[in-house]
C-alpha cells in the first residue's frame, strides 16, 4: 500500500518531472506548450502577455538553442508578433506540433526555417479585439488619453487596427509567404480558422521544407 501511495503521489507531484511543462528545454530546443498553466501566472488557455518576456529570456539565457517547437490554440497578438520578431532577428528556426492557430501561427512564421511535426495543422484568421478588455481600456484611460467619447476611442481604434494589419502584411511577406496566401488570412473571418494543406502551405512558402 505505502508503494502504491508513493507512486501515484510522484506521479502527481509537480517536482516528480511526470508534469507538463509550459516551456521546455531539450537539447537546442525550447518546446513552448501554450495550452499548459505556467505555476505563478494566470491562464486562459492560450498565449498569454507574459510569454513574451518568458519565451525571450529563455532564448537570450540559452544561445545554445536553435529551434523552437510550439503549439497552441493563439491569444495575444503582441506577444505573438514580439516572439516572432525575435526569432526573426537571431535565426530561430520554427516547428509546429499539435494544433498551432492564429498568434501561434503567427510565431510560427517568425522561423528561419519552419517546419510541421506529424499530423501538425496550422490556423489563420484576421485578428479580432475582445470586447471586454476594449471596454475596460476605453473607461480606465480615457481622461488620461484625452478620448472625449466612445467616437473619438472608436477612431483610435480603427487607425491602430489598420497600422497592425499593415506590420503584419509587411512581416510575413519579408518571411517569403506569398500575397494571395496573406490576404487569404486577411479574408478568414475572425470567428472562422482557415487550416491550409501541407501542399498549400509549402507553395505559399510558409513551410520552408
Amino acid at each position: 500500500m505505502r508503494l502504491i501511495l508513493l507512486l501515484s503521489f510522484l506521479l502527481s507531484s509537480p517536482a516528480s518531472g511526470f508534469a507538463e511543462s509550459r516551456y521546455k528545454i531539450a537539447d537546442n530546443t525550447l518546446i513552448f506548450n501554450m495550452t499548459v498553466a505556467e505555476q505563478g501566472y494566470a491562464f486562459d488557455g492560450g498565449l498569454e502577455s507574459y510569454d513574451e518576456d518568458e519565451v525571450i529570456s529563455y532564448l537570450f539565457d540559452n544561445p545554445e538553442i536553435t529551434t523552437l517547437r510550439v503549439t497552441g490554440p493563439g491569444g495575444s497578438a503582441s506577444a505573438s508578433s514580439a516572439i516572432a520578431e525575435y526569432l526573426a532577428r537571431h535565426n530561430i528556426n520554427t516547428e509546429a506540433f499539435g494544433e498551432c492557430d492564429s498568434a501561434c501561427a503567427h510565431i510560427f512564421l517568425g522561423g528561419e526555417t519552419r517546419t510541421l511535426s506529424p499530423e501538425a495543422k496550422l490556423g489563420f484568421h484576421r485578428t479580432w479585439i475582445d470586447r471586454e478588455y476594449i471596454k475596460k481600456n476605453y473607461v480606465e484611460n480615457r481622461i488620461e488619453e484625452g478620448w472625449d467619447d466612445e467616437f473619438d476611442y472608436a477612431t483610435m481604434l480603427f487607425g491602430s487596427a489598420i497600422a497592425s494589419m499593415v506590420e503584419d502584411v509587411e512581416f510575413m511577406l519579408s518571411r517569403g509567404v506569398d500575397i494571395d496566401f496573406i490576404l487569404r488570412i486577411f479574408s478568414t473571418d475572425s470567428f472562422n480558422m482557415w487550416v491550409p494543406s501541407q501542399e498549400e502551405l509549402l507553395e505559399a512558402g510558409v513551410l520552408t521544407e
